[in-house]
């Protein structure tokens, strides 16, 4: 049984989005409606999974009404501390998959 996701703390302009990625069992893990005041400049959400879970995210949005601006992979170098928060360089953090909207007036 799957457990009921709380949407509450979602930006109603992305909502939509991740929901419909949530009931196909993408796991995203970041999204923000985008505009003037928020992280995004677009409408945008990070979600776990391989490059083909990429392409199946887009047309899961697409079937679904969805305009999507673009879709990529993303690597991203992050920063590495110990225990006494001493810098200990960059490694490579988990790639992970973003797709970008067209915004809507």
């Amino acid at each position: 049984m799957k457990t009921k996701i709380q949407f509450s703390h979602i930006d109603d302009g992305i909502k939509k989005a991740v929901i419909i990625l949530r009931e196909n069992d993408f796991e995203t893990f970041a999204s923000c409606q985008g505009g003037e005041g928020h992280c995004y400049e677009d409408p945008t959400i990070r979600f776990y999974g391989n490059e083909f879970d990429l392409i199946r995210a887009w047309e899961t949005c697409t079937l679904n009404g969805l305009e999507v601006f673009e879709a990529k992979r993303v690597f991203r170098k992050v920063d590495l501390y110990d225990k006494k928060l001493n810098s200990k360089g960059l490694s490579w953090d988990k790639p992970f998959n973003e797709i970008i909207f067209k915004l809507t007036s």
